[in-house]
């Protein structure tokens, strides 16, 4: 019995983040701060609000959503875990997930106070939210912005956080934008090395919010942030589904947002 207690005293106080956690989390920083300045900001968006305004789905897309998206995807490509794969079932990660992720990449831009959006750590332009009330409706925005809020305040302001849960709901084979039946995503060719991939960061994240915020906390924490990416998810489609889906909106989409609206 003291020699069972013993190795059980220890197990809870082992180090919770090895050496090589430590360095994937240093690794997932870098990445996403490389993703940042890894792309162009289209000179269209230099000139907004005053002569590019935003007052249509299309250009609310076409430009701060079509930028997000690419920066998630640089920023998949630069971790190895995302790299291995096999390029179709890369191309499917990405097409049918990334839409979603862009709600949840916006909780690292967002300021809660001013309801603007403004890259991190950069001087590009400012984004105001109350732009989604003239290029979708009030509802929209008051349903985006409180699926917004919940993340923000889910994740404790905190940037490792999202940026681990991103590369998590990457990896979420089948928790697309196409929940009803409407599209049926394709089957993945090596399902096995997706999981494998997706426990990597579920391990990691549960590693680093135990470690930093105690395991109750850690609790808690999970619940909001696994609801509040279901939300975003939801959010996703409903913008979708009520925006985009219309002849006249997607022909002025550029490729990226229609390939992500799953038009092409």
């Amino acid at each position: 019995m003291q020699n069972n207690d013993t190795k059980f005293c220890s197990f809870f106080n082992r180090e919770l983040l090895s050496s090589a956690d430590l360095i994937k989390i240093e690794q997932i920083q870098k990445a996403y701060k490389d993703s940042v300045c890894l792309t162009s900001v289209p000179p269209e968006i230099l000139s907004y609000p005053h002569r590019t305004p935003l007052d249509a789905p299309c250009e609310l897309l076409n430009l701060p959503v079509n930028l997000q998206s690419t920066r998630l995807i640089t920023y998949f490509k630069l971790m190895p875990e995302f790299s291995a794969l096999n390029e179709h079932d890369k191309l499917i990660l990405i097409k049918y997930n990334i839409f979603a992720l862009a709600f949840i990449r916006s909780v690292l831009n967002y300021d809660p106070v001013t309801d603007n959006y403004q890259e991190y750590d950069t001087d590009e332009c400012i984004f105001a939210g109350k732009d989604l009330i003239q290029c979708f409706s009030l509802h929209q925005y008051e349903q985006t912005t409180h699926c917004i809020n919940r993340l923000f305040y889910a994740a404790q302001n905190d940037r490792i956080l999202v940026q681990i849960l991103l590369l998590i709901m990457l990896f979420s084979k089948g928790s697309s934008v196409c929940i009803y039946g409407d599209e049926g995503e394709p089957l993945a060719k090596d399902i096995l090395s997706i999981y494998h991939a997706q426990n990597i960061f579920i391990d990691l994240l549960w590693k680093y919010c135990e470690n930093k915020f105690g395991y109750v906390k850690a609790i808690q924490i999970w619940i909001k942030l696994v609801t509040g990416s279901i939300e975003a998810i939801l959010q996703a489609y409903n913008t979708r589904s009520n925006y985009i889906q219309n002849n006249a909106v997607a022909e002025q989409l550029v490729p990226l947002m229609k390939s992500v609206m799953l038009i092409v």
